[in-house]
């Protein structure tokens, strides 16, 4: 090409590459003037204060980057990754995150994010999702939180000997290095890095002390024996309980309609409501507000449309793909063919073994990367214009954004005479993060985040700014913008992938009248569509109202029931009840005998981790509306046994329960009580229990960045010329 063709084309490009090169000649120019000032200072320059104004120096942070460095050779981040707790056996939060904020790293960290998070929900940990990725959100660099940390521990008096840890370190080494010996590592250290052994232990001596006292601190709350002893009864005490449940929706169906009036005085009075909130003032749990929600509009393939269009591989492609991966191909099988319990040794599979499946895999790939080759072209048809007009995404408005994107409805049209398949486009309706969830293909809908961290479509769309309703993790996918393509997105269940973007976000807020539509339509792919349709909030309150109307005559027929049961027996009652109240002969029995054991009361530490590991998720409300009304359930059934009992003289009854609009018909119930004696020998168990929760559930809050600044007192210091860089390279050692 011409060069002055190419200049007019890309002047702009070329412009840009011109102003960089002449900062980054003044931006050096100033650096040399400012490293030359600061060796002439040498090592006792002062660059931040901390605590009473204690001072850190310039040779202060060369020797926490020294000591990191030294840490980071010792593999102290897989040290303290694996560090276990010896009562009950699990991993130790506090060494766990004190590794992510110092050493985390992006090719290992998003998978034991992932775990750790896991861990959380699994231990009941009182820790939400937004606390752990905290810990990654470091506006400065790490050495400044270790220097504080190691400083914090050394103000509160925390001391581990050089002595000692050798002795850990000579235990450690050789499970972390191939079972290399303590004298081979630290001399290795020492010859080819130049570090001291005196400096190598002392690095790992701040670090058990920076850990110890974590481990301190996050304990120093007491349990006490009130809580002990709550603990232990909401866990050891359990109710079984034999009863029929009478819900007021099989009778409501023959109800009377509500007329105008009772619509609207009922919508009126619970639309600042969200359905499933019990309160005392709303024991019903009504509600009509409407969650956060948006609106997507998609473009879809299904993988069986592209599947007709690709070759299955060849023989010669199984048989290359077997020579490459055979070491991996294997199969555990007894060392002694002749000994079933003889030590198991590994066999690698033959050819014939696997080929089916190696096959099968090949030409999955094939379809998943045609499929997701046509939508990443979808994105470049749709972002054309933004492509042209040469425009920062970041720096332009929602509404320019919306100008600039493409049509979705043309793209797919074009793919599809282009690739010979269907390729469906359109738009859902207003979706909150339980519908989206629940729907049928927007439900199952994933992007892969760094390390091939699963990431929900339902977190993506909500973490928009438009609701931040979700947070993405340092390791998830970028926060979108309204309108900007999202995918391509993968199906968990293999059947279709989709670029959609966000047209619409809307906050949470009461709907603008009783007319209000809400929900569908979903994605709309050529097949039969669900039952459920376009409805409006009026449909909503004449079911509620409905239900509302039969509660009485619930109660009634729940009475009936409980005379015929004495009567005739609970079966024979069970079954004429069902074919009194059968709909069509397509419906399930509405009445059944049920059977539930050991029900366990749910704890408020117990609640409180429901509600805090749903923080931050779009579709929380439902998962903690759920563990209410479990909870509520379960306590109602305990409070109607005495507590001078375990069981109940005036059986069988008939309990209201007000947040199903329910009556059971209860014909057996028993509580198993926690007596003294069994108390007193476990409740030292529980101690340790919640004395161990509370403090892994405090490790995300000491290791917060922010918190280690603030409760250090950190601060730059500031002069004529602004505020010292911390960021600034270190000296040369020789220097000082």
């Amino acid at each position: 090409m011409n060069l002055v063709k190419w200049f007019r084309k890309n002047n702009k490009k070329a412009m840009t590459v011109i102003v960089i090169f002449i900062c980054v000649g003044f931006v050096a120019q100033t650096y040399i003037s400012q490293l030359s000032q600061r060796r002439a200072s040498g090592r006792h320059e002062i660059m931040a204060y901390y605590a009473d104004n204690r001072k850190i120096t310039n040779y202060d942070m060369t020797l926490a980057r020294q000591e990191l460095e030294i840490l980071k050779l010792l593999q102290a981040d897989n040290i303290l990754r694996n560090l276990i707790v010896m009562t009950p056996r699990m991993q130790d939060l506090h060494a766990a995150l004190l590794a992510e904020l110092l050493f985390s790293e992006r090719n290992s960290s998003p998978a034991f994010t992932m775990h750790i998070k896991q861990l959380i929900g699994s231990a009941r940990y009182r820790i939400s999702e937004k606390q752990i990725n905290d810990i990654y959100k470091r506006p400065m660099p790490n050495e400044i939180y270790w220097l504080l940390l190691k400083n914090e521990a050394k103000l509160a008096g925390i001391k581990a000997s050089n002595e000692i840890s050798g002795m850990q370190l000579a235990k450690a080494i050789p499970q972390f290095f191939n079972g290399a010996t303590y004298s081979q590592l630290i001399g290795a250290m020492i010859n080819q890095q130049g570090f001291s052994e005196e400096e190598i232990l002392t690095a790992f001596s701040n670090l058990t002390e920076v850990l110890m006292y974590a481990r301190m601190i996050c304990s120093s709350e007491d349990v006490t024996s009130s809580q002990i002893m709550y603990n232990a009864s909401m866990e050891e005490e359990t109710v079984n309980v034999e009863f029929v449940k009478f819900d007021s929706t099989v009778f409501a169906e023959t109800g009377s309609e509500p007329d105008e009036k009772e619509l609207v005085g009922h919508f009126d009075k619970y639309k600042n409501f969200f359905a499933g909130d019990i309160t005392d003032q709303n024991p019903y749990g009504f509600g009509y507000k409407l969650d956060d929600s948006v609106q997507l509009e998609y473009i879809v393939i299904k993988l069986d449309d592209v599947a007709a269009t690709v070759t299955a591989p060849s023989q010669e492609e199984v048989e290359e793909f077997y020579q490459k991966h055979r070491e991996e191909l294997t199969a555990s099988v007894p060392s002694d063919p002749n000994d079933p319990n003889s030590p198991p040794t590994q066999r690698i599979k033959s050819y014939g073994e696997v080929a089916d499946a190696i096959s099968k895999g090949l030409l999955q790939n094939k379809i998943n990367s045609k499929a997701d080759n046509i939508l990443k072209e979808a994105e470049t048809l749709t972002e054309a214009k933004l492509l042209a007009a040469d425009i920062e995404t970041s720096k332009i408005s929602a509404e320019q954004f919306r100008q600039l994107a493409g049509d979705y409805a043309a793209a797919a049209k074009q793919l599809s005479e282009k690739y010979k398949i269907k390729v469906y486009t359109g738009q859902t309706g207003m979706f909150n993060g339980t519908d989206i969830l629940s729907d049928n293909y927007l439900g199952s809908l994933f992007l892969k985040g760094y390390g091939y961290n699963p990431v929900v479509l339902t977190r993506i769309v909500f973490a928009i700014d438009e609701l931040a309703k979700s947070e993405l993790g340092p390791f998830d996918t970028t926060k979108p913008r309204l309108y900007e393509n999202i995918g391509p997105a993968s199906d968990t269940l293999g059947r279709i992938m989709a670029v959609v973007r966000i047209t619409k976000a809307q906050k949470a807020s009461a709907p603008e009248s009783i007319n209000q539509i809400i929900g569908f339509p979903s994605l709309n792919l050529g097949e039969k569509q669900p039952d459920e349709k376009t409805h409006s909030i009026r449909e909503l309150v004449a079911k509620d109202l409905k239900k509302l109307e039969v509660m009485d005559t619930t109660k009634n027929k729940a009475d009936e029931f409980i005379a015929l049961a004495e009567k005739d027996g609970w079966e024979n009652a069970v079954n004429k009840f069902n074919k009194l109240y059968k709909q069509s002969e397509n419906d399930a029995n509405a009445f059944k005998l049920q059977n539930l054991t050991n029900l366990q009361r749910t704890s408020s530490m117990i609640m409180e981790a429901i509600v805090l590991q749903n923080t931050g998720n779009p579709a929380g409300r439902l998962f903690v509306n759920q563990a209410e009304k479990e909870s509520q359930l379960i306590n109602q059934l305990y409070s109607l046994v005495p507590q001078d009992s375990n069981t109940i003289d005036t059986l069988p009854l008939v309990t209201e329960f007000k947040p199903d609009m329910s009556y059971y018909c209860i014909k057996n119930i028993t509580v198993k009580r926690l007596d003294q004696e069994q108390y007193d020998k476990i409740k030292s168990i529980y101690d340790y229990q919640e004395d161990f929760i509370q403090s892994q559930s405090l490790a995300p809050v000491h290791l917060n960045p922010e918190n280690i600044v603030k409760r250090m007192n950190f601060r730059l210091v500031r002069d004529d010329k602004g505020p010292a860089d911390i960021n600034t390279p270190p000296e040369p050692q020789g220097d000082f």
